[in-house]
């Protein structure tokens, strides 16, 4: 059942093939992000462009040039405070997990597996297969 769409965001454009051959198959739409910035106007020129309103779910990587993974997923609450975001990271530290969790993003370590992944995204979905 394909959902609308996916944005993802990693300056690792290895990461990025990963996700969308993991998950990509699953939307009607996948949009891609080398960086936080580009991640950030990705974020508002997909909102404006679209009657559908935000992504249905966007994964991004924590460090990136530009602004960081969470960065981006802080200033884009304010607007969307319920749109589901996986945050993917090399570095899952306390600290970042903590910042996540209170920004409702779910987390990631990488190395992590492509079941991880799709289990990552249906629960984003609401579970929806």
């Amino acid at each position: 059942m394909e959902q609308g769409r996916l944005v993802i965001a990693d300056d690792s454009a290895e990461m990025r093939w990963l996700v969308r051959t993991a998950v990509g198959q699953e939307f009607a739409e996948v949009v891609e992000a080398a960086d936080g910035r580009e991640l950030l106007w990705t974020l508002l020129r997909t909102e404006l462009r679209s009657p559908e309103g935000p992504p249905d779910v966007v994964v991004t990587d924590l460090y990136m040039p530009g602004y960081s993974g969470l960065d981006v997923i802080d200033a884009w609450r304010e607007l969307h405070p319920a749109n589901p975001w996986i945050l993917i990271t090399a570095f899952p530290d306390d600290a970042v997990a903590r910042r996540a969790a209170r920004l409702g993003a779910t987390m990631l370590a990488k190395p992590f597996s492509t079941a991880q992944l799709r289990n990552a995204v249906h629960a984003a979905l609401g579970g929806l297969p």
